[in-house]
């Protein structure tokens, strides 16, 4: 496979502070040190950063940064993405060094979704302390599992779809058509792909919905414990609508992930969650999940 897993993600913010007092406060990562004023990053292993918030002019997610395994398959998918069509551009050696890659490429899929592919990994070797108690997030070993994964909309979801597989490397995991609006007649359903790149049951998902002006629908931090994921949920309560709960605590059925969502600082949502399953993608077949969750996750527009 040419991507191994989800590095980091970046997001424009126009307001920096709000990101740390969410980061910390709430998700409970780690502030870390960062190269530039108009920048703040968070950390959640051993890694410098997962999450680069940037200062900007709006509020919306920008890029997942999708780490190759090394300059071999960094340059084949760069290789492929031009042979695909989609536009390549390589950053100079000042800008990978801020990203802590040895080398970093933007390109963008067939549905707009803006994408960084780098290789390098680089770790400084401090200890992750959690501001607000988390035991640790759950990034695999050595973080071969990276930091979550993420979810964008493909209204051209088929030519979308298999963009990831054919031109990125990445392999089915689960497929499904959910039925959002009830499954009455006039419910066509919503196509959902969910595909891996590693042990992760999904590293991304892309769903059959117009752009998402937020840049993306969500992503999901795994912390090691469900007293991790509780003592959040409490934090996101006791927060008196300062953030938003998107969706109550529930349990997929796909992925076995036990979560809740929280809209961020940037209008998309984070599912924090436990307890996700692990697959060995030699031997992993693909399966259609007919329901999203088998208990809970009752969305914003459902609660009372």
């Amino acid at each position: 496979m040419a991507v191994k897993s989800l590095g980091y993600v970046v997001v424009e913010a126009r307001d920096l502070d709000a990101w740390r007092d969410f980061a910390c406060n709430i998700a409970g990562l780690m502030p870390a040190p960062s190269p530039r004023d108009d920048v703040a990053l968070f950390r959640l292993d051993d890694r410098p950063y997962r999450l680069w918030i940037q200062k900007g002019e709006r509020d919306r997610f920008i890029a997942p940064g999708w780490e190759c395994a090394n300059r071999e398959e960094y340059e084949s998918a760069l290789a492929a993405l031009a042979a695909a069509g989609r536009p390549v551009e390589r950053a100079g050696v000042m800008e990978a060094r801020e990203r802590r890659v040895y080398e970093l490429a933007r390109s963008s899929d067939p549905a707009g979704n803006a994408i960084e592919l780098y290789y390098g990994r680089f770790v400084d070797y401090a200890t992750f302390v959690s501001p607000a108690g988390v035991s640790r997030f759950v990034t695999g070993d050595n973080g071969d599992m990276g930091m979550g994964h993420i979810v964008f909309t493909a209204p051209n979801f088929e030519e979308t779809h298999a963009f990831y597989k054919n031109v990125l490397g990445f392999a089915d995991t689960d497929l499904g058509r959910f039925y959002l609006a009830g499954g009455g007649p006039d419910d066509a359903g919503v196509g959902f792909a969910f595909l891996h790149c590693n042990r992760r049951h999904h590293s991304l998902a892309l769903g059959q919905m117009p752009e998402n002006p937020n840049g993306a629908v969500h992503m999901m931090l795994e912390v090691g414990a469900l007293e991790d994921v509780g003592r959040a949920y409490d934090r996101v309560l006791k927060s008196k609508g300062k953030v938003k709960l998107s969706a109550t605590l529930g349990r997929h059925v796909n992925d076995k992930m036990t979560s809740f969502y929280m809209q961020t600082p940037g209008g998309f949502d984070i599912e924090y969650g436990w307890n996700g399953l692990v697959i060995d993608p030699a031997t992993w077949v693909a399966t259609t999940s007919l329901a999203v969750s088998d208990w809970g996750h009752k969305w914003a527009h459902e609660q009372d």
